[in-house]
């Protein structure tokens, strides 16, 4: 009996490490990434290096410069070029010439309806300049954006991610995971991102807007067979040379990671969610957040060198990693201390680090902090008499050897001018008759 009960809880433990550790993803599109937001890390990879159109995810960074460059309560006044300059057909909200928008409800008709008329209209306001130019100017500004972050391999020719004339407007699922990343920082971005539907009011040149939808159906309440709970943007993307792309996030209690799959057949759009949900499962089934740091938590106790006295050092900030469960054992720390540590010393002071590593990747360094104020140390009345008395010897012995050299001088001198002297007589007394 006890055979069989023990043989059923080995088999009862196999079982349920089976359905505990989820395999890799079986993921359709031809390049995918998935990355924890906190940190960066890469939990899933396939192809992600690969150069390929964004299509509509471009305006992940398009958003991004809006944002940091723009004044949402700012009127923009449209030009004739944002209908002109895109491809008839494509997304948009029927810019008119003349019309005025404020900034912010072009910022969400670019992020919702995916329109590329708004993205014209936002690359001239920002530059202050027209049509191609301007185009031309704020891919510039997006590139050089892009290298800022991390993100090498991109390259945008244009704001809206129309690629039917621009052969060479390509990025990867890594660098969108980069963009998307840093763009989820962003207060405002992350409220665009999440919001379903949006209404502009009408204008003098059109009726209200009450259209204005996000082509992200993993967030919509009423569509349940793509929704996903945890979803919380980002943004979807299509054109014929692209294909369907998606780049999205999704935050389940304290971790939240971010997934892009990009090139997905046009007969299969719907895979983007599928993809997206398998990653996302996979990401929440193998990894979990592992606290290494909490802010203020005591990690190495220091002696001073020019005072009897030690002090703590502190996590100057919390510190936690996405590990999978075989990263756990393999987590190795190193603490690096300044040299020297002296007094004076305030409460505060970094006076040193602690990294943390998986095998050669470094995965989170935080400073280390003194936990008190120590002064420099002061010298008693005592020790301020000895040194006194001491420094008056010296001088006194200094002084004596001084007169003692003087007097040997002026003894010698004596000798000299008597010797000089004597033959002097002499030679007078030999020199007389």
């Amino acid at each position: 009996m006890k055979k069989r009960l023990l043989l059923a809880s080995i088999l009862a433990f196999i079982f349920s490490s089976f359905i505990f550790c989820w395999a890799e993803p079986n993921v359709a599109a031809p390049s995918a990434i998935l990355i924890d937001a906190k940190s960066g890390k890469v939990l899933f990879e396939k192809n992600a290096d690969e150069k390929r159109p964004p299509a509509s995810t471009t305006k992940i960074m398009t958003a991004i410069l809006a944002i940091e460059h723009g004044k949402f309560d700012e009127v923009v006044t449209i030009s004739e070029n944002p209908g002109k300059l895109i491809e008839k057909g494509s997304s948009q909200i029927s810019l008119i010439a003349g019309e005025e928008l404020t900034f912010e409800q072009l910022l969400y008709a670019l992020m919702l309806e995916s329109a590329n008329d708004a993205a014209v209209a936002i690359a001239e306001h920002l530059t202050n300049l027209s049509g191609k130019e301007a185009s031309a100017k704020f891919a510039q500004m997006m590139n050089d954006k892009a290298k800022e972050l991390g993100a090498t391999n991109t390259n945008f020719q244009n704001p809206n991610g129309l690629d039917s004339t621009y052969e060479d407007h390509v990025t990867t699922a890594r660098d969108l995971a980069i963009m998307a990343r840093y763009g989820m920082t962003l207060p405002k971005f992350r409220e665009v991102v999440n919001t379903v539907n949006y209404t502009i009011p009408a204008t003098s040149k059109q009726p209200e807007r009450n259209y204005i939808t996000n082509s992200n159906k993993m967030i919509w309440k009423i569509n349940k067979s793509q929704r996903y709970e945890f979803c919380n943007g980002i943004k979807t993307g299509y054109t014929l040379k692209a294909q369907h792309c998606f780049v999205s996030s999704a935050k389940k209690e304290d971790v939240e990671i971010i997934s892009v799959v990009l090139g997905i057949n046009g007969a299969n759009g719907s895979n983007i969610y599928d993809d997206t949900k398998a990653l996302f499962e996979y990401g929440f089934n193998n990894f979990e957040h592992m606290k290494l740091l909490e802010k203020g938590q005591i990690i190495d106790t220091v002696k001073l060198e020019n005072v009897d006295k030690s002090i703590n050092l502190l996590a100057n900030e919390d510190l936690q990693f996405l590990a999978a469960e075989s990263d756990k054992a393999a987590i190795q720390s190193k603490i690096v201390k300044n040299q020297p540590i002296k007094a004076p010393i305030k409460k505060g002071d970094i006076l040193g680090s602690i990294t943390y590593s998986v095998g050669n990747i470094q995965i989170g360094k935080a400073d280390l902090i003194s936990a008190e104020d120590v002064e420099k140390p002061k010298i008693s009345l005592i020790k301020k008499l000895l040194v006194l008395v001491i420094l008056l010897i010296v001088i006194f012995l200094i002084w004596m050897i001084f007169i003692a050299i003087l007097r040997f001088y002026r003894r010698k001198n004596r000798k000299y001018k008597s010797s000089i002297f004597i033959n002097k007589k002499i030679f007078n007394f030999r020199k007389k008759p």
